[in-house]
Formats: structure tokens, C-alpha cells, sequence
């Protein structure tokens, strides 16, 4: 893969940063860019655009973190959590009932 000196730079950076091979896939992808702007060689604006569009773990995990609240499975969650509180109620007043009739 054909690749300008300041791209490479910036992918060096990038790997560093985050992982070799995050840095590894974003070459290649970074090569497809390149390829459907029929440009022989990958360039910096190659290298930006795949890393909006690819993120790596790091970026992920920020990203989940700060959006957990927003996904479906957080309010199923709240939910289970509700309902185990309630079940544990129930069972502690079916044992008062339950040694009230002992007695």
C-alpha cells in the first residue's frame, strides 16, 4: 500500500495510541478510501475519514459508558431489579404470615 509520509505519521501515532491492530485494519481500510477516490496512494483525509468511522475499543467503551443509559437493555434492567424487590416483599410477607399461623 502506497502511503504519504504525514498519513503514515498519523497512522504511526494512531497505533501507538491505540492498538497495532486497530492501526493494521485502519491501512487497509484506509486503502479502500483511497482506491474509490482513484488515488494511488492513501492520504491523511484517507486516514480521518476510517478513523470516524471505525472506532477502536478504547473510543467503544467511552462510547457505552456514556450512552448506557440510553440502550433497551438498561431499562430491561431496571426492570428485573424492580421486580426482585417486589418478589423479595412478597416472600417476606408470606413468611410473617406464614408464623402467624403457627402461633
Amino acid at each position: 500500500v502506497e502511503m504519504a509520509e504525514d498519513a503514515l505519521e498519523l497512522l504511526t501515532k494512531i497505533g501507538m495510541e491505540t492498538s497495532l491492530r486497530y492501526a493494521i485494519h485502519m491501512i487497509m481500510a484506509a486503502s479502500l478510501c483511497a482506491e474509490k477516490r482513484k488515488s494511488a496512494e492513501v492520504e491523511i483525509a484517507d486516514i480521518k475519514r476510517c478513523y470516524t468511522l471505525f472506532v477502536d475499543v478504547k473510543r467503544s467503551t467511552q462510547f457505552l459508558m456514556e450512552y448506557q443509559n440510553e440502550f433497551m437493555y438498561n431499562e430491561l434492567g431496571e426492570s428485573d431489579e424492580e421486580e426482585d424487590d417486589e418478589d423479595d416483599d412478597d416472600e417476606s410477607e408470606e413468611g410473617e404470615k406464614a408464623a402467624a399461623m403457627e402461633e
